[in-house]
């Protein structure tokens, strides 16, 4: 194997990293050196049924990270093969010393680690130069060879990556990768911008993204532009407020939050939505984020609080901050179906002793956010211009007048004439029509 493989690859052990040491962890980099090591045994006889074993559960590792859930196009550089783009993924997905520090500033020779950078850098690109046309051919493999297959066609930042990996030189490898991250980013926020907690409080990213868009929205112009200058602030500076979207249901309160995903879809901004039940994990959740170069927004859905409900103590302090200083780069976005966020009952009034202070903490949570913003039920007009606008956009085929009584009655049918009544009687009308025009095409 000596032909195909050089120092300081070997295949009786992890591969020889510092930084990137967790990528020796993963399932295709432990299957790779396995299929070394039976390839090696095979020098002077055919093929063992060891190495068919580990060269097709890596074949089988390949195919099935290709073809997972994942964006239509990658950010990261995908390479000129499957297997290259296997391994830069592996690369961006790697969250450790080496890539937080290019993420936030540029790389030079004279950071102290450079030397160690270096070597780390040549193991991996002696891995993506690796020659399975020359391990197929050892082997006397006659099956397809997927690890030479290019599955994506090169985005615009390519040329420049597959020719310092063609040319084989870790110093310009380096760089190469080190100037990618810092303009780009790595791991799970250069491919996603809208992410999700699980329980333990990890960020996971949102695959089937809200394709809404802001002009999409009929109505509530001037609560857009305050949140969009808002926004923009916190992009820009680091500043921007706090904010509430209060209003009646299905008014367009989330689709507005969502919806700057799409204005700022070329800058840095990343949204990361927090259950009822996850207040607790802000804290937490702040400490990730505070030196991270990304602008970020913490988006709670419908938040609202019981009476007996304590929780909004916790959302409270996050909103006021204490000693420690929150995270200049990292703002909440929060609705509410209610002008105040904590119920109130008459009965707390005359049980508490100190009725009036606990009145009064409860309904200034609102208060804490910088900028609120009231989101209203349209009136009948602004209600049927909004499904005029929808019904042009999905192509409907009726008459103004027949489009008015549908709204109408179906306004009256559901109690409520916001923009998520329209959008659902378009919904409906669209399918409807679809169903006519297919029956009478038999």
């Amino acid at each position: 194997m000596n032909n195909i493989m050089n120092e300081p690859f070997t295949s009786t052990s992890p591969l020889r990293l510092v930084f990137f040491r967790n990528i020796n962890d993963t399932p295709i980099i432990k299957s790779f050196l396995n299929v070394l090591t039976e390839s090696e045994k095979n020098l002077n006889s055919n093929p063992s049924q060891e190495f068919w074993d580990a060269y097709y559960q890596l074949n089988s590792l390949l195919i099935k990270g290709a073809m997972e859930k994942k964006p239509s196009k990658p950010t990261h550089p995908v390479g000129e093969s499957l297997w290259q783009y296997m391994i830069l993924r592996h690369f961006f997905d790697d969250e450790n010393p080496f890539t937080l520090f290019c993420e936030s500033q540029l790389l030079t020779k004279n950071h102290p680690f450079y030397e160690s950078m270096l070597e780390d850098v040549a193991v991996l690109l002696q891995m993506l130069n690796f020659s399975w046309d020359a391990l197929i051919k050892e082997n006397d493999i006659h099956t397809e060879n997927i690890f030479s297959k290019s599955i994506f066609p090169p985005s615009a930042n390519e040329p420049s990556f597959n020719i310092a990996i063609r040319k084989n030189d870790p110093e310009q490898f380096l760089k190469t990768l080190s100037e990618y991250i810092y303009k780009h980013g790595f791991g799970i926020f250069l491919n996603h911008s809208s992410f999700k907690l699980n329980s333990q409080g990890q960020i996971l990213p949102i695959f089937n993204e809200s394709t809404q868009t802001m002009d999409d929205l009929v109505g509530n112009t001037f609560q857009k532009q305050e949140i969009i200058q808002n926004t923009k602030a916190l992009i820009d500076y680091n500043q921007g407020l706090n904010v509430l979207l209060q209003g009646s249901m299905g008014t367009g309160k989330s689709s507005t939050v969502r919806a700057l995903l799409h204005i700022f879809s070329n800058t840095r901004l990343r949204m990361i939505e927090i259950k009822r039940d996850q207040l607790g994990l802000i804290p937490q959740l702040f400490k990730q984020l505070e030196h991270r170069p990304y602008p970020f927004i913490l988006f709670i859905d419908d938040l609202t609080f019981e009476t007996r409900d304590q929780d909004y103590k916790i959302l409270k302090g996050v909103l006021e901050g204490s000693l420690e200083q929150n995270p200049n780069n990292v703002r909440i976005y929060a609705t509410s179906n209610r002008r105040h966020l904590v119920e109130e009952r008459f009965s707390e009034r005359q049980d508490a002793v100190n009725a009036r202070e606990v009145l009064e903490e409860k309904l200034s949570l609102s208060s804490r956010f910088g900028l609120i913003l009231t989101y209203s039920t349209p009136n009948q007009k602004e209600y049927l211009a909004i499904v005029h606008d929808l019904a042009q956009s999905m192509g409907l085929n009726m008459t103004p007048e027949e489009l008015d009584s549908r709204a109408i009655a179906w306004g009256a049918r559901h109690i409520n004439t916001s923009g998520r009544t329209a959008e659902q009687l378009v919904h409906y009308l669209y399918a409807e029509q679809k169903q006519f025009q297919k029956e009478t095409a038999v």
